[in-house]
């Protein structure tokens, strides 16, 4: 049984095929640079991920004078080395996308933003407008906190190979070097050219399918494997119905907010604890921050045959210093008592049977109105407590 890829061509009339002949990128006359870096910088995607080119042929390292291929960065901000063989890797074109990752490692927005408007040609301003989007954020937080690396080519050597599987089984649920292949094809009888990429190292979807021993919480497992089960759930839930729906819900309330009651930081996506989905806002002062304190939206499935009914609490939850459950008799949100506090968070409860756009705008009014009689308690709370620390 052949284990590589094959490409067929189907007759829809007579259901015949015909196999496709695989070909030498070099018998084609294509080069990497002139042809196979220009491809993947058009269409990063044929990496099979969502990646943000930043720099190409990139040789602006201060004690050396060496070239990187291509430069992104990936979905969680990542920076992503990406170098490119044609149709061999030879036996350590690893070791040289290691050595331009450790390059990297410091990069910071003030470094990567000249890069990208550099390379797009379009002025600072623009290029960080561009990563932002790209990252999903309000800020460069996640930008570059760690490196990888994707090698691409025809073939790949046994010791690259080799190295690929030790070195990301060392660093468990990092992945720290994917291996995409590309494999050209030619047809001759329609006179076409075509690129066939497959990821071959980490093997997709290979979790998914592997049964151990033990319970199925991700708090018995080993620390690298729960670092493996976030990743998987961050790419999963990225850009998700529920994703979309809380920052919908996220949005709306920001606009309608007045301006010095804007949450001005949130969650780059809905994030998943235990049954429920969570989606935060807060602002960039200090006692407030993502997991110290902030607003939230928390969704629950009320019924898992019922993909229909579902719960949303809104609430805020506040740091040492804001104690939220002694305002629970004091508060109401839209004529609605809270019906809920518990030491440091205060919450008040929907349902619905569909996540639509009526639902979204109806949590939106009523976050609103939290942040807006909220907020000026919490910020008069925090100035008396610094007066007394002063």
């Amino acid at each position: 049984m052949s284990a590589e890829p094959q490409l067929f061509r189907i007759n829809p009339d007579s259901h015949e095929s015909e196999r496709i002949d695989e070909v030498e990128f070099a018998s084609l006359g294509f080069q990497e640079r002139r042809d196979i870096q220009e491809w993947i910088a058009a269409n990063p995607g044929i990496l099979g991920e969502d990646l943000l080119v930043i720099g190409k042929e990139f040789s602006g390292f201060d004690r050396t004078d060496e070239r990187l291929d291509l430069l992104a960065v990936d979905a969680d901000g990542r920076l992503v080395v990406i170098e490119l063989k044609r149709d061999d890797t030879g036996s350590d074109a690893h070791w040289q996308a290691i050595k331009y990752a450790s390059y990297l490692h410091r990069a910071t927005a003030d470094n990567v933003i000249p890069m990208l408007a550099e390379y797009a040609e379009v002025s600072e301003s623009e290029a960080t407008d561009w990563l932002l989007r790209h990252l999903n954020a309000d800020d460069f937080n996640a930008l570059n906190n760690d490196q990888r690396i994707i090698l691409a080519s025809h073939r790949f050597a046994p010791e690259v190979i080799s190295a690929a599987l030790w070195l990301n089984e060392k660093a468990p649920g990092e992945d720290l070097i994917t291996c995409v292949q590309l494999t050209p094809y030619r047809d001759g009888e329609a006179g076409s050219l075509y690129v066939q990429a497959n990821t071959i190292i980490p093997v997709p979807g290979v979790d998914e399918y592997v049964i151990g021993i033990g319970d199925a919480s991700n708090e018995k497992l080993p620390v690298g494997h729960r670092v493996s089960k976030w990743v998987q759930t961050a790419a999963r839930n990225r850009n998700d119905e529920v994703t979309r729906f809380l920052r919908d819900i996220a949005d709306r309330t920001i606009q309608s907010l007045p301006g010095q009651l804007k949450p001005e930081k949130r969650s780059r996506w809905a994030g998943q604890s235990g049954d429920y989905r969570y989606y935060h806002l807060w602002y960039a002062r200090p006692e407030w921050g993502n997991w110290d304190m902030f607003y939230f939206t928390n969704l629950y499935r009320e019924d898992e045959r019922d993909s229909g009914a579902w719960r949303i609490d809104l609430g805020f939850r506040g740091c040492q210093a804001v104690n939220a459950e002694s305002w629970l008799a004091n508060v109401n949100v839209h004529d609605d008592q809270l019906i809920d506090g518990e030491g440091n968070e205060l919450l008040v409860s929907r349902r619905a049977s569909a996540l639509d756009a009526s639902f979204a705008d109806a949590l939106a009014t009523t976050l609103a109105h939290f942040i807006e009689v909220l907020t000026p308690r919490i910020d008069a709370i925090l100035d008396e407590s610094n007066e007394e620390g002063a």
